[in-house]
């Protein structure tokens, strides 16, 4: 690594001589620079070997040998920020760049994809935004769902392909009665700190958990023995090893309150461990004292790219509908897009419409690994708390009005054919509305006012595609005499509905298995729980009881909620998966991503 010293010297050389090759002698050069002949030809060997001059030396009195500069000072400062970037210093070097920050883009690209180091496979994708809280039991967006799961486990997990629950943390469990819940722990399993996993662990965690909605009959949590767990309910839940395998009931150690900066540097059981996580990069490596199979990939580096356009936690392709190959689109890269991942290499799909862009060196398969429908996808959500919708005409009335057929009409049409609207939560549902009496019922003496009304809509932060959704719904709203100011919350704001709104703009994916967790994101969620309650809708406590029970189905509760005039599905993106011939292991999953643990570069045998 060259010095600031060096550097200065050089920069000294290239304001006087510029690049066109020069004839001058070792003594000038060293006059120049105002040291010895000696040192300046150490000088032209360093630099020689930084690759910022071409210098062919001539012997004997009165030659003169010949200098040719070859950097100019945006070069050396790239050069400068890259050997940065090398070390792990992503803050120093944007900082270094200062107005140059557009320099940091090709030195990131040059990062992305597959490399092997000493036999490791490392694969390193861009992402357009901090991952800053990753604390089971918060508010999380879908790309940290993601990650939460390689980084921890619960005593259970879904097998996606059988859809099924299987033993994690816990090999074997065993219900006592109605009410009482018995599990056992694998002997040994450590946390990445290297803490061996006790009772006590599982204990603080799932107590910290029966807080929330979802757990709320959870009436105690008891060590029975050194490995063993009892679990006591006050009411019967038949699904209740799934429950346990949410994301909310993932293992913490026992003192996780108490140490700092958790959310970002969360510790756990899982097949990678949290190494770095800042405003600049998430970097995972491989748990060598994992209970599991080891990760075929050794590390997983998220690069937080600066001002990369604006490719929103849902929509990458979705909206762009690009495909530079790449997991959503991208130049050797991976960013959680819209609804294309692709492994390939160039960028240009995002979180746009709901998969991950991944760009991975290698040779691009032209076909389509894997494509559907995303489960999930955008809504609106009438809040119960405004008096805006206390009639079910005025909600039905809204969800004609902003039906997405007619917001379809509104969109680009290179991208309307990555948008398809829905009829309910899921692309296998059909849940539509019965018509409503198409006159404004805002047309009423308390609004004779022009505007006749005025609405606030809500949508969280750092999604581009909510914007664009918004001013569309502003469009419609406006031949109607009402006027809609739109409200841009940060992400925990939005999933708490803290805020004094009438209604919501979101997003959501189903895990396996979609149908409970559609369920148990309905009667789970605060933002949801304070936002259907009401009407002719029973009491949520009442739901809830009939649902966790098996009285009641997710598709009839959605049916219900729909019907109702709370919620409107708005539309489901494609969700595509692209790759290099050689990435092994690899499968899209509902939340947009691939496991790390199983993906791997088959090498190319010389």
């Amino acid at each position: 690594m060259y010095s600031q010293r060096l550097e200065q010297q050089y920069l000294k050389l290239l304001h006087r001589h510029g690049f066109q090759p020069l004839a001058i002698t070792l003594q000038e050069l060293a006059d120049q620079l105002y040291c010895s002949k000696r040192h300046m030809r150490n000088l032209l060997l360093k630099m020689q070997q930084e690759g910022w001059i071409s210098w062919q030396a001539q012997t004997g009195r009165g030659r003169r040998s010949t200098l040719q500069l070859l950097q100019n000072e945006q070069q050396l400062l790239s050069d400068k920020a890259d050997q940065l970037l090398e070390s792990g210093r992503f803050a120093d070097a944007v900082k270094l760049l200062g107005e140059e920050k557009y320099l940091i883009a090709p030195l990131l690209k040059g990062r992305l994809g597959f490399s092997i180091r000493s036999d490791q496979q490392v694969l390193r994708v861009p992402y357009y935004r901090a991952m800053r809280n990753l604390y089971p039991g918060t508010p999380l967006r879908r790309s940290e769902r993601h990650l939460l799961r390689q980084i921890c486990n619960g005593l259970t997990r879904i097998k996606e392909e059988k859809e099924e629950v299987e033993p994690c943390l816990a090999h074997h469990w065993r219900q006592l009665d109605a009410l009482n819940w018995r599990f056992y722990l694998r002997p040994a399993v450590q946390f990445h700190d290297g803490k061996e996993l006790n009772t006590n662990d599982v204990v603080v965690s799932l107590t910290r958990a029966a807080k929330l909605p979802l757990f709320s009959h959870l009436q105690k949590v008891q060590a029975a023995g050194p490995l063993i767990v009892e679990f006591t309910l006050s009411e019967p839940d038949p699904l209740f090893p799934t429950l346990l395998a949410s994301l909310s009931a993932l293992i913490l150690p026992a003192d996780h309150a108490s140490r700092a900066n958790f959310a970002s540097f969360p510790v756990g059981t899982g097949p990678y461990r949290v190494v770095d996580n800042d405003q600049w990069h998430l970097r995972l490596k491989a748990f060598d004292g994992y209970f599991g199979l080891r990760a075929l990939l050794y590390e997983v580096e998220v690069l937080m790219w600066p001002d990369l356009p604006h490719i929103p936690d849902h929509a990458a392709q979705k909206t762009s509908g690009n495909s530079s190959t790449s997991a959503s689109t991208g130049t050797n890269s991976i960013i959680n897009s819209g609804s294309t991942t692709w492994l390939s290499s160039s960028i240009s799909d995002t979180e746009y419409a709901s998969g991950i862009a991944s760009g991975i060196a290698g040779r691009t398969s032209d076909l389509f690994k894997e494509m559907f429908l995303e489960k999930g996808g955008y809504f609106l959500l009438c809040d119960s708390r405004s008096p805006h919708w206390q009639s079910l005409e005025r909600r039905r009335w809204l969800h004609e009005l902003l039906n997405p057929y007619l917001i379809a009409q509104h969109i680009s049409a290179s991208i309307r054919h990555l948008w398809v609207p829905a009829a309910s939560v899921l692309p296998e549902w059909c849940h539509g509305i019965e018509p409503c009496v198409p006159e404004n019922p805002f047309k009423t003496a308390d609004f004779s006012e022009k505007p006749r009304a005025i609405l606030r809509l809500a949508y969280h932060q750092q999604h581009p595609e909510f914007p664009m959704l918004a001013k569309v719904m502003k469009t419609i709203l406006a031949s109607e005499n009402i006027e809609l100011v739109m409200v841009e919350l940060d992400y925990q704001e939005w999933a708490l509905g803290d805020a004094d709104v009438d209604f919501w703009l979101g997003t959501v994916n189903f895990p396996v298995p979609e149908t409970w967790h559609v369920g148990a994101w309905l009667l789970g969620t605060q933002l949801l729980r304070q936002s259907i309650t009401g009407g002719d809708l029973p009491q949520l406590d009442q739901l809830h009881k009939a649902w966790r029970a098996g009285e009641l189905d997710s598709q009839v509760l959605v049916w219900q909620v729909i019907q109702s005039g709370w919620l409107q599905p708005l539309f489901h993106h494609w969700m595509r998966l692209k790759g290099p011939e050689q990435a092994q292991g690899i499968h899209l999953n509902n939340l947009g991503w691939f496991d790390f643990q199983s993906i791997w570069l088959e090498p190319t045998v010389q």
